[in-house]
């Protein structure tokens, strides 16, 4: 028997390279709903291997080898999850056709998506070391062509025309709305969009009931006009990677697939359904009106885009993003993948609405990126970090942090990562300081603290004798602004436009 593993690369280039949500929203249906799920369906009717596989078998029997236990069969599907597929062939012809179809197809459908391919003869139903032995063998092979293949998934730029508005890629088609030439690639997102959300409102209809909606459009999620900021929040599982490692079967890999291809979903309903309760009730945690559509549903201030296992990604109101990366670790830590939970880390990147949205994510993985360097540093735990970016900053976020949120001879202005969960966490002591900002200290002399931060030391302590006189002190009773070489208040200030005060903690 033949094992055939497909990896879609670059899956994050692909959902966010467009500054347009709804091609954002179209690109990750694509990956979640289509390329595996519809796709091989369709090739292996194609190649008449099989007409009527169940595509969610290995999902709910995970115990049945199909290949040996039905001698007529000529294919099964090993699992589907986390960006990559398995699949086992009894034939090794049948693999390399189906290669061929799939890649075709994929070309055809939905231009810009690229996948790599792993193939080994050999596979048996084996246990323990052997089955260890056999899936590095296979990644070995697909690590070596995605690295080694450079497969061209968009047609050639003409060179005398203008280039896709959203995509910078060729324009090639006329959209029908907007009147643009557009991009083959983006065509292709822009045609899954209501699918997208038809599909969306189906996972969440217990949470929103008939009575609140999704939007495509940033600037219905409620932001004050002059005050319009939007968080992209990115959230990943801590060592999600050494679990699939650890597996000792196909039957393991699939009941540990399936767990991590439901945890997502089921993670999002009780962040959307917490989000919901914020705004009902007599007395709201939230306060501001929700934008209704035309069928007059309230338009929830958030909208998932990928919710791929334990890899989790939302766009949302500015002032909520914090507070919803919180909520989305304590449920990400609560909620069993298997029996098992875990711990995660996220980055949020609170932007203009206007910000060029690819740009803004990408500052959101690298939050994430910031925020599991220091779960790594003590041995685990939740952790999150953030960044408002009111300037549009661009560029790499350690010469972000170097160029904008550095006091020369004094340190970072920058406290986090903060810790969610467990003992010496810094999140509660973060709220904590915020509500006494928020409630005992007047606005004009919040904004000289954080201007006296950047000061040298005699102003500093000028600033915070005059604050002891007018009966003012730091939240924590601290006799200077600067703890070694960070200072946690320029977090604190900078957050309290960006965090409704009833949320706090």
């Amino acid at each position: 028997m033949t094992a055939l593993i497909i990896d879609t690369i670059s899956i994050q280039p692909y959902i966010f390279g467009s500054n347009k949500l709804k091609e954002n929203i179209g690109g990750s249906y694509i990956i979640e709903e289509l390329v595996y799920k519809k796709m091989i369906h369709e090739v292996l009717s194609t190649l008449s291997l099989s007409t009527s596989i169940d595509i969610e078998e290995w999902k709910t029997n995970p115990m049945k080898y199909t290949l040996k236990e039905e001698p007529e069969a000529s294919v099964e599907i090993g699992y589907i999850g986390g960006g990559n597929a398995f699949l086992i062939f009894r034939k090794t012809d049948d693999a390399k056709a189906f290669v061929k179809t799939y890649s075709k197809l994929l070309l055809a459908y939905f231009p810009g998506l690229k996948t790599a391919y792993g193939i080994l003869e050999g596979f048996k139903y084996q246990e323990g070391d052997d089955y260890k032995k056999f899936r590095r063998d296979l990644n070995k092979d697909l690590i070596q062509n995605r690295n080694f293949s450079a497969t061209q998934v968009l047609p050639f730029k003409h060179g005398i025309a203008e280039d896709c508005p959203w995509t910078n890629e060729a324009q090639e088609v006329r959209d029908s709305q907007s009147g643009s030439i557009i991009s083959m690639m983006a065509k292709s997102r822009l045609r899954f969009v209501e699918d997208a959300k038809i599909c969306l409102t189906k996972k969440f209809d217990n949470q929103i009931k008939g009575e609140y909606t999704f939007t495509d459009d940033l600037e219905k999620f409620g932001q004050p006009d002059d005050k319009g900021y939007i968080a992209i929040v990115h959230a990943d599982g801590n060592a999600m990677g050494q679990r699939f490692i650890n597996c000792n079967s196909l039957a393991e890999t699939r009941k540990l697939s399936s767990g991590v291809a439901d945890y997502a979903v089921n993670v999002m309903k009780k962040l959307v359904g917490h989000l919901i309760n914020s705004f009902e009730g007599e007395e709201p945690a939230i306060d501001w009106e929700l934008k209704k559509d035309e069928e007059r549903k309230r338009i929830l201030p958030i909208r998932p885009l990928i919710l791929g296992g334990d890899d989790i990604t939302f766009v949302c109101e500015g002032r909520l993003g914090v507070h919803l990366a919180e909520k989305l670790l304590e449920y990400m830590s609560q909620t069993p993948i298997n029996e098992d939970t875990i711990h995660a880390c996220a980055g949020v990147a609170i932007v203009h609405t206007k910000y060029p949205f690819y740009k803004a994510y990408q500052l959101a993985e690298e939050l994430t990126k910031r925020a599991k360097d220091a779960s790594r540093g003590v041995g685990g735990g939740s952790w999150l970090e953030y960044m408002i970016s009111t300037g549009g900053f661009s560029g790499p976020l350690k010469e972000i942090i170097a160029d904008q949120f550095t006091v020369a001879g004094k340190g970072n202005l920058k406290f986090g990562p903060y810790r969610i969960d467990g003992i010496g966490s810094t999140i509660k002591e973060f709220h904590q300081g915020m509500s006494i900002f928020s409630n005992k200290w007047p606005r004009n002399k919040i904004k000289d603290l954080r201007d006296a931060l950047r000061k040298d030391d005699a102003y500093r302590s000028y600033f915070l004798t005059e604050m002891k006189a007018r009966g003012l002190s730091l939240p924590d009773g601290s006799e200077s602004l600067w703890q070694g070489d960070k200072t946690p208040y320029y977090d604190m200030i900078e957050l309290l436009d960006f965090y409704p005060e009833n949320l706090l903690v």
